[in-house]
């Protein structure tokens, strides 16, 4: 029999998750948006039941919940899902909330009621990085430093993206971070009562591998991801499609790493697939239906949101912040988009 799928929130994102849907052939049967009548009817797919209040669709038989409204309304939707409905299935955007609380919360509910919920980083799941761990692992090498230079999309935003790939090809928790706040305060394209900066700064991980990150409002190039380990270093521009290898030659691996007045050995990295958000997602969803589901990216979003916080915290108080945070601070709100 077809899939089924209800979709919360219609915006770019949830338009995003119905066409992830459609290539996976799984029927959309409801669509939920508090704007839903301002939107034009020829936009919207036929013969979908159409939605402004989401808990009208609590009793509708679905395999699948895709929430993609803002991040301040998905711990609230996510719990009264859990609790009221009996899909056991949900997709949501990134990051999982805006507070440590919440997030944890969510965690908790998730497991006690045996709900799977994946968090849309689709990269830890798409062949083309899933690849560039394999290659690090061929050349036995592990990575000691990730560099991630992006426009600002907010820390909540991006940061959700680039700190879950930390722990993705580091395999480890973050354990400090120091970071500054972008005080530019460029309107939120999501609207004014949305706050989301970028920033800048550096986590520590486990074994002394860090992650330097620059969100700020200084450049408007498409993000650059460098992983760099003692021979190799992968460099993805993953909007052009474009993956490569600056390799350290077999005859200079047995000089001392500080020689490198050397032209390094550059290697294309074929791609599995080309980004397409959409197409990106269906990993995400597809996830949710294997027979071994793993809470693991869960927990990881969890602790992405860690270091989200720790990143105003330590703007906030001229430190450096030490994970996990105190509890005290977890009931903290950042109103992201």
């Amino acid at each position: 029999m077809k899939k089924s799928a209800i979709i919360i929130g219609f915006g770019g994102m949830g338009r995003r998750h119905y066409l992830a849907l459609k290539k996976m052939n799984i029927n959309v049967i409801a669509i939920c948006d508090a704007k839903i009548n301002n939107f034009n009817k020829n936009s919207l797919p036929k013969n979908v039941l159409l939605f402004r209040n989401y808990k009208k669709t609590f009793k509708l038989n679905a395999d699948i919940l895709c929430v993609a409204s803002n991040t301040k309304s998905r711990f609230k939707i996510i719990k009264d899902f859990i609790l009221n409905s009996d899909i056991k299935k949900i997709i949501t955007e990134k990051p999982l909330s805006s507070s440590l609380h919440n997030c944890k919360n969510l965690v908790n509910l998730a497991k006690k009621f045996k709900v799977r919920i994946i968090v849309n980083t689709h990269r830890t799941f798409s062949p083309n990085f899933l690849n560039v761990k394999k290659i690090l692992e061929k050349y036995k090498e592990k990575p000691t430093s990730i560099f991630i230079n992006s426009p600002s999309a907010g820390l909540g935003n991006m940061g959700s993206t680039f700190f879950d790939l930390g722990n993705f090809f580091f395999n480890t928790k973050a354990k400090s971070i120091i970071s500054w706040i972008d005080k530019t305060k460029t309107p939120n394209p999501r609207g004014k009562k949305f706050r989301d900066p970028g920033g800048y700064g550096i986590i520590n991980y486990k074994g002394n591998k860090k992650l330097f990150f620059d969100l700020s409002e200084d450049t408007g190039l498409p993000y650059l991801i460098i992983i760099k380990s003692k021979n190799l270093e992968l460099v993805i521009d993953e909007i052009n499609n474009k993956f490569q290898i600056r390799k350290r030659p077999k005859k200079m691996r047995n000089k001392p790493l500080y020689y490198y007045l050397y032209k390094p050995d550059i290697i294309k990295i074929k791609l599995k697939h080309k980004f397409d958000v959409a197409s990106m997602t269906v990993f995400s969803i597809k996830e949710l239906f294997k027979k071994r589901f793993s809470y693991k990216n869960l927990n990881t979003s969890y602790e992405v949101m860690e270091c989200i916080f720790a990143c105003h915290l330590s703007n906030k108080t001229k430190k450096i912040i030490t994970l996990p945070i105190n509890n005290k601070y977890s009931k903290l709100d950042i109103n992201f988009a």
